[in-house]
């Protein structure tokens, strides 16, 4: 019975050596000699970033690695984008109007001019028209009007163009469309 309590002595005696760090120093002495851990001190041959060398044996080998495989998989949905570029047009809208009836009225005092007006682009048009008569002799400006005019794509309108003015003696005249400007319209 004494052989085995000298057994279980020696076997704490071990354990407490381990766990105080008595045992096993690499390089330099204890100062003092409590053993422990020791804080602090110039390192010598010790890394204290490196962990344990020495794992306890009896650790399990087979730990599983990864997601279980009977999780549910899961795909993210992948976002679409469409860009569509803007739909290109000619913002000279004359060749879009057709006009007839150029025209003096003496009892009205007006000069008169009808534009038919089709918007061929493939969206509602903003139309802004300015349409002029000239003396054909002299060229000088007899009279002018300004329409502004929105038409649905495709559709077509017709206006008529006036303007006041008194003539006195026999006039040869033109009638013309001078600008005709046309953007998308937002309405």
């Amino acid at each position: 019975m004494q052989r085995r309590s000298m057994r279980i002595c020696a076997v704490a005696l071990v354990g407490l050596i381990a766990l105080t760090g008595c045992g096993k120093k690499k390089g330099g002495s204890h100062d003092g000699g409590l053993g422990g851990f020791v804080s602090g001190g110039s390192g010598g041959n010790d890394n204290p970033a490196s962990g344990p060398t020495d794992l306890p044996s009896g650790l399990p080998t087979d730990l599983p690695s990864g997601a279980p495989s009977d999780l549910p998989s899961y795909d993210a949905p992948t976002p679409s984008y469409t860009y569509s570029a803007p739909p290109t047009y000619n913002s000279d809208g004359t060749n879009d109007i057709t006009a007839s009836g150029c025209d003096y009225d003496e009892s009205t005092r007006s000069f008169q001019y009808t534009l038919n007006l089709r918007n061929p682009e493939t969206q509602s048009m903003h139309y802004s028209i300015t349409i002029e008569w000239e003396d054909q002799n002299g060229g000088s400006l007899l009279g002018s009007d300004y329409k502004s005019v929105t038409v649905a794509s495709g559709s077509s309108q017709t206006l008529s163009a006036t303007s006041y003015r008194t003539l006195t003696e026999q006039t040869s005249f033109t009638c013309k469309v001078t600008s005709a400007l046309k953007y998308p319209s937002s309405t």
